[in-house]
């Protein structure tokens, strides 16, 4: 399929996400008393957009991974821009930017798995993200009933993970698995950046040893 198709479809897919799927799901848990339903909204961004970019990234795109890498720093700006012109409250939060940093660190890691010769270097760190990160939010939202974090989530987070872990690099995947889910746990750091830096550097470090 030509990438400008893929593209286009996959640009206006993540419009969908961002401004009617995501708003719909914000809605529905809404009505539950203490859902933080903008976290369920702005996690659900992150699976459908992220997450599936990424699943996608390998099959339409080789060769042309640029593409996605700055359709990522664009799709920041936007996002970016939306905060300080008209919140998307039902996934963006005044108090901090992370929908923001996940964009940003989506296009970079991505961007320097490319420049290092493995695209998976910078693929597996946004699925982490894009998937385990998510899981551990969900699980959160719903038994915390805040944005807080809990061990239940860090569970949910390295399961989430060690699957995909372990579809690329067999048991070092887990380790990894364990190590970025750990890092998740440290409060009051964002860790939209922490987990794809560390991620990336440890799949890295797999590489290195391989040669």
């Amino acid at each position: 399929m030509d990438v400008l198709l893929v593209t286009g479809l996959l640009f206006l897919w993540n419009i969908i996400v961002i401004h009617y799927v995501s708003r719909r799901i914000y809605e529905y848990f809404k009505r539950f008393e203490d859902v933080p339903a903008e976290y369920v909204g702005r996690k659900v961004v992150h699976i459908l957009n992220g997450g599936v970019t990424a699943l996608l990234a390998p099959v339409f795109y080789e060769g042309h991974y640029w593409v996605v890498t700055v359709s990522a720093f664009l799709l920041a700006s936007y996002i970016y821009f939306r905060r300080r012109w008209k919140l998307m409250y039902w996934f963006q939060v005044r108090e901090n930017a992370y929908e923001v940093h996940f964009a940003l660190a989506y296009g970079a890691i991505l961007m320097i798995g490319v420049l290092l010769g493995d695209v998976w270097i910078g693929l597996i760190p946004m699925l982490f993200m894009s998937f385990g990160d998510s899981a551990t939010g969900l699980v959160r939202a719903f038994t915390q009933r805040r944005h807080v974090k809990s061990w239940d989530g860090t569970v949910a987070m390295f399961v989430t993970c060690s699957i995909i872990g372990y579809w690329k690099l067999g048991f070092y995947g887990i380790l990894i698995a364990g190590i970025v889910s750990l890092v998740e746990k440290i409060p009051k750091i964002d860790d939209n950046i922490t987990i794809p830096a560390v991620a990336a550097a440890l799949v890295y470090l797999k590489t290195l040893l391989l040669q």
